[in-house]
């Protein structure tokens, strides 16, 4: 154990002197590169494709669908009708989710902000879209109306149709 603290000592002196001994400033002429132009990493291409890169950045973004239209009908209009309400969010957009699950293998669609009843929303969701009964349930726990399988945008094109 000696032996290799003895052995190891010499090396563990020299880093220490060596990053412990005093190093001039690097000053801009010191760290200039002896290269030419042309041999560096700096060329006119790279310049280039950096402002390119920044200019794409700055680039205002598009949406690649149109907004959600408002609905048609008052809450008031909708709840007596129905029986039962599916509010917008805050954003004023459907509240209808996707959820991936399993691994990405498993979809399962969400309609959240229901309020009254869902169980005769469940049944016009069934009726309207044709979805078999064991594909759709009312989540006991968070009252959310899931459905399994790819029913996303039939089922916002549903709720837009009947004035959600």
């Amino acid at each position: 154990m000696n032996s290799r603290l003895s052995q190891s000592l010499p090396c563990v002196r020299a880093v220490l002197s060596h990053a412990l001994s005093p190093r001039p400033f690097a000053t801009p002429s010191s760290t200039r590169s002896l290269l030419p132009l042309s041999h560096s990493y700096a060329t006119a291409a790279t310049a280039a494709a950096t402002t390119r890169a920044a200019e794409q950045r700055r680039a205002p973004r598009s949406f690649a669908r149109p907004p959600t239209p408002p609905p048609s009908k008052t809450p008031e209009e909708q709840s007596r009708a129905r029986g039962y309400l599916v509010q917008r969010t805050a954003s004023a957009q459907l509240p209808v989710y996707r959820a991936l699950k399993s691994g990405g293998t498993r979809e399962v669609i969400l309609v959240k902000k229901v309020h009254g009843d869902r169980r005769r929303l469940v049944e016009d969701i069934k009726a309207d879209l044709a979805v078999a009964a064991d594909r759709i349930r009312v989540n006991p726990t968070t009252q959310h109306v899931e459905l399994q399988g790819n029913y996303l945008g039939q089922t916002q094109k549903w709720l837009l149709d009947n004035g959600f």
